[in-house]
């Protein structure tokens, strides 16, 4: 089977351009490498989003979930679980290969998000011992950390979001951030200050020691060198991820960087039928949030159905 259009990565982005496609009738296969819902379903499952427009507060799971359901209602095709590993032009569809099986499809959209990562260490004595049994580096589940006394390290938007996650269920949070003010949205900072979050500014967690069952976090103050030592339940490290290397750059399509993928105002890529939306892509003044990688797939979708009704009669 011939599909119009392959869409390539199953979150909000992804399954927004599958919706849209199923109103102009295109039939849609989309290729998720993991779960379908993206992030929101694996990575940030009970972390609440306040920003995605007519939802106050929607937890991640929940929000990715109601984005698969509406495409899988409209009509499309989506498969989990396969990495798309080549997209060639063949003779009459594009032919995208993934790790189970080839696919045709007269156009693709590419909406991979940030492409797979591991998350950044910080490299310290005890960190890969015990990670895995008191180290975390994402937040599965808030209700894990019930009771717990718990060390968040970060100061971006994930590091507050984590630690106002699971300030209400654990018996204590304390944040840790080796500048003197957080990179993080006004709305976030606002809401870790006036919660119980414990703050260190201009702190930095130096080791991590297992003592009794729990763990010693040995913090120091970069600015005066104070030593403190936090007996705790549970370290949270988020600090950034490390992009793995994607098939993307084998694709034939421009990219800025290694990995982001030019776009110009409609969508299109340097490749004719091939379009991308999401955290996929670049232009001047992106910006990553879940409602921008929704506006651009609709775009992605009005782009390929020009493209595929060529010469566009509208």
């Amino acid at each position: 089977m011939v599909h119009d259009l392959i869409v390539i990565g199953g979150g909000p982005a992804g399954l927004t351009a599958g919706v849209y496609a199923r109103t102009r009738n295109l039939s849609t296969l989309i290729l998720e490498a993991e779960q379908a819902g993206g992030q929101l379903s694996w990575l940030y499952p009970t972390k609440s989003v306040y920003d995605y427009p007519s939802y106050i507060a929607i937890e991640g799971h929940e929000l990715g979930q109601l984005f698969v359901e509406h495409a899988r209602v409209s009509g499309v095709e989506v498969r989990e679980g396969e990495t798309v590993e080549e997209v060639r032009r063949g003779p009459k569809a594009f032919e995208v290969r993934t790790s189970k099986g080839v696919y045709e499809g007269r156009a693709v959209i590419v909406a991979i998000g940030n492409g797979p990562f591991n998350p950044r260490v910080l490299e310290i004595p005890g960190e890969t011992e015990h990670e895995g049994r008191g180290v975390h580096y994402r937040v599965r589940d808030r209700r894990s950390f019930k009771g717990h006394c718990v060390l968040v390290v970060g100061g971006g938007d994930s590091a507050l979001e984590i630690a106002l996650e699971v300030v209400a269920p654990a018996k204590e949070v304390t944040l840790v951030h080796r500048r003197a003010e957080f990179r993080a949205m006004e709305k976030n900072v606002q809401a870790v200050q006036k919660s119980p979050v414990n703050v260190l500014f201009n702190s930095e967690l130096v080791s991590i020691e297992d003592v009794d069952g729990r763990l010693d976090a040995v913090v120091y103050n970069n600015m005066t060198l104070e030593k403190v030592v936090k007996r705790v339940d549970s370290i949270i490290i988020n600090v950034g991820f490390e992009p793995l290397q994607t098939k993307v750059e084998r694709w034939g399509l421009e990219l800025e960087g290694a990995r982001n993928i030019k776009v110009r105002p409609d969508m299109s890529t340097s490749v004719p039928g091939v379009f991308a939306c999401g955290d996929a892509v670049w232009y001047p003044s992106k910006e990553k949030r879940i409602v921008t990688g929704c506006g651009e797939a609709v775009t992605a979708v009005i782009s390929v159905y020009k493209y595929l009704k060529a010469p566009y009669w509208a």
